[in-house]
């Protein structure tokens, strides 16, 4: 059953989101999507959809849907998690590309969150990206004493940004031939984490965006492995 459930997040926006149920499982996964995707993008619908054969998956979007604003995805987490925390025995959150630095983020102050999943994460401000996100980082440097909001942006970056912090369970998948997000970046997040029960998988086939079925399915399957 996939049943629309939106969240409040402050008295002028809400959480808009869908929840896959399984009722066998208690268990539930968060899916935050990567920058200017929606939940309503085929890969994220495809992950749910073949997810809930074992779990409930929550997809959403965030709300910072004009302006991106790393406190607000962050905060979004923890509303969400809040909401969810007791009815679900154990939460995992699966971060995609820029989502994953928006869960990493929030894990340092998150203890809601039992185990975390990276698909082809962005992380490092200065590792290499595709051209279309280094002009995004330029303007971001560049404009820093002008512009609050990109100040604000930074700041909370590398106040939080602390991967030797996260304990938790966790399982980085990183496409090597990554042409927008260098495999570099999931590498070396994987070597920083100080959680015993790590995972990295370097698949040589996959994409950025999963653009083909059998990369959502050979994704699907990762996860569904190391869970169990």
């Amino acid at each position: 059953m996939n049943k629309k459930l939106n969240i409040t997040y402050n008295k002028n926006k809400k959480i808009i989101g869908n929840l896959h149920v399984n009722e066998k499982s208690k268990d539930l996964i968060i899916l935050c999507h990567g920058y200017k995707d929606t939940k309503d993008l085929h890969v994220y619908k495809k992950i749910s959809e073949l997810l809930q054969d074992r779990y409930n998956v929550y997809r959403f979007n965030f709300t910072d849907n004009t302006e991106p604003n790393l406190f607000e995805e962050v905060d979004n987490i923890t509303v969400i998690t809040e909401y969810f925390s007791k009815k679900y025995k154990e939460i995992i959150i699966i971060g995609a590309s820029i989502g994953g630095l928006s869960t990493i983020l929030n894990l340092v102050s998150n203890s809601r969150i039992n185990k975390t999943i990276f698909v082809n994460p962005f992380i490092f401000f200065f590792k290499r990206v595709a051209w279309r996100f280094r002009k995004i980082l330029i303007s971001m440097l560049l404009f820093y004493p002008f512009i609050k909001s990109t100040r604000n942006n930074l700041n909370f970056y590398f106040k939080f940004l602390k991967p030797q912090l996260i304990t938790i369970p966790s399982l980085l998948i990183v496409a090597e031939n990554d042409d927008k997000v260098d495999s570099s970046h999931g590498k070396t997040f994987y070597n920083q984490l100080s959680s015993k029960q790590k995972k990295l998988i370097v698949d040589e086939n996959i994409d950025h965006g999963l653009t083909k079925e059998v990369y959502i399915e050979t994704v699907v399957n990762y996860i569904i492995e190391w869970l169990k």
